[in-house]
């Protein structure tokens, strides 16, 4: 019985990602396009310690996606940010540096909402994505004193998803907002480019 029911999964599965492809030849293809970003995040590493916090460089990102396929692109990003504090007991001053860089593959999802939800997004404008990310951050302490906080540079493995949307001003220029596991934070925004 275990083995009919995994047998209709999979002839399910099968069906159901051979209409996509069927579907999927009346929508706008992202095979060689090249998609290339920037922008500002939010929501990252909101310390709750005492004193007061500044930001050095705001964090920072830029990406660049190439399409592999009808409907994913993936590439490089990179991201930059600066943390500094200083106690207002003392005047003990210290930062935090972070440099962010990996791969990300983006799967474009606007056709398939057509489909499904049956709604007329035009994609030329509107660009819904799904986007994973994965790459390793390296963060840099430093202080006015002999590290009496204790910290340690540190380097990390990350990867996490975030969902996304673009608006086209023109056949190339767009800006785009993110949630979710961006470079830095929980939201990013900002331009992007498409040739």
């Amino acid at each position: 019985m275990l083995m009919k029911k995994k047998l209709l999964v999979i002839l399910l599965m099968f069906i159901s990602l051979n209409s996509f492809y069927l579907a999927s030849q009346d929508m706008f293809n992202y095979r060689g396009q090249d998609i290339l970003g920037g922008g500002l995040s939010l929501g990252y590493y909101s310390y709750g310690f005492t004193g007061s916090r500044s930001i050095g460089i705001p964090p920072l990102s830029a990406y660049y996606e190439l399409g592999l396929h009808d409907h994913i692109t993936a590439g490089p990003f990179l991201g930059y940010a600066r943390w500094s504090y200083k106690y207002a007991v003392q005047d003990y001053r210290y930062s935090w540096s972070f440099i962010n860089a990996g791969a990300r593959g983006s799967f474009h999802i606007t056709g398939f909402m057509n489909e499904i939800l049956g709604t007329e997004i035009d994609e030329e404008k509107i660009d819904w994505y799904l986007t994973l990310l994965a790459g390793m951050e390296f963060r840099q302490y430093s202080d006015t004193g002999n590290n009496t906080l204790g910290y340690a540079n540190q380097s990390n493995f990350f990867i996490g998803p975030s969902a996304g949307v673009r608006y086209y001003f023109s056949e190339n220029l767009a800006v785009y907002l993110e949630g979710g596991r961006g470079a830095f934070g929980a939201v990013s925004f900002g331009v992007s480019l498409r040739r």
